[in-house]
């Protein structure tokens, strides 16, 4: 893939992530002014809502170009780089505000202290993406 049309794709995933999770924060979490159990206020459950959804399309990136580079390889490594891509990708479901939301969990956590992992797991797909020649 071209290094233009791959740029594409991952803004254009981490576009349509971001919008689709700020959506779907504005429909299913508590006000923004207003604030969660233990003083999370819905501005940081929104920001963090976003964050894990673009997370999530940026591994989903990574585990389609890795699931290709491996059907064509077939090496170890690059398995293990599709298991780490999945997990990350579970990582970021699983963490994300709104799947909490729709189990029916309380909204609770440290406040802008809950979004510093997301930031760091985003900093990580965005070297993993850049790295990937796919």
């Amino acid at each position: 893939m071209r290094m233009t049309t791959k740029l594409a794709v991952v803004l254009a995933a981490v576009i349509v992530a971001g919008a689709l999770g700020l959506v779907l924060a504005e429909a299913l979490l508590p006000p923004v002014a207003g604030t969660g159990m233990q003083g999370q206020t819905g501005f940081y459950l929104r920001t963090k809502s976003v964050l894990t959804t673009i997370n999530m399309a940026l591994a989903i990136v990574l585990i389609a170009g890795y699931l290709k580079l491996y059907s064509e390889v077939r090496s170890r490594f690059t398995l293990g780089l599709l298991l780490a891509s999945f997990s990350l990708f579970i990582y970021a479901a699983t963490s994300n505000p709104l799947v909490h939301a729709f189990s029916g969990f309380c909204l609770s956590g440290l406040g802008p202290f809950t979004m510093i992992p997301d930031i760091f797991a985003a900093v990580a797909l965005g070297i993993l993406v850049y790295l990937s020649d796919m």
